[in-house]
């Protein structure tokens, strides 16, 4: 099981590029779920069980132990990398957004945003509550 452990160092955007040259090495892994639509996906996605990663751990897993909840698997970056792949596999624009609460220093969470029907469309499948397209206005984001 391929994992990736990154050293939380502050800077989003290492961890997104990590993130993205994951996507293009292992977007086939999203082959089964190739016939779904964008909101099944998300679906999908969303309705998997939430695991944070382990303290003071950045973990990156392949979408393939995602979806199959092996390992760590199941946090904000690991869903929003499934989903990007999903997207890639897709030939679908995709791009990571990390999060920060107002006021807050840290970015603490990752979605994606899609484009889609000419405009960039949020998609947050970490949580089951969250919706499809919907994101939160207070929160401060960045695309990395």
């Amino acid at each position: 099981m391929k994992i990736y452990h990154i050293k939380t160092d502050g800077k989003a955007s290492s961890t997104g590029a990590v993130m993205r040259a994951m996507v293009r090495k292992y977007y086939l892994d999203m082959v089964p779920y190739a016939s779904l639509s964008a909101i099944e996906m998300f679906t999908v996605i969303k309705n998997l069980p939430y695991r944070p990663d382990p303290p003071n751990v950045e973990t990156l897993m392949r979408p393939k132990y995602t979806m199959t909840m092996q390992g760590y698997g199941g946090d904000c970056d690991c869903k929003a990398l499934a989903l990007a792949a999903w997207a890639y596999l897709q030939k679908i624009p995709y791009r990571f957004i990390a999060i920060r609460r107002p006021g807050r220093a840290v970015l603490h969470h990752v979605a994606i945003e899609l484009y889609m029907e000419k405009q960039w469309i949020f998609f947050d499948p970490t949580y089951r509550f969250n919706s499809f397209g919907e994101k939160r206005e207070e929160a401060e984001r960045v695309i990395i």
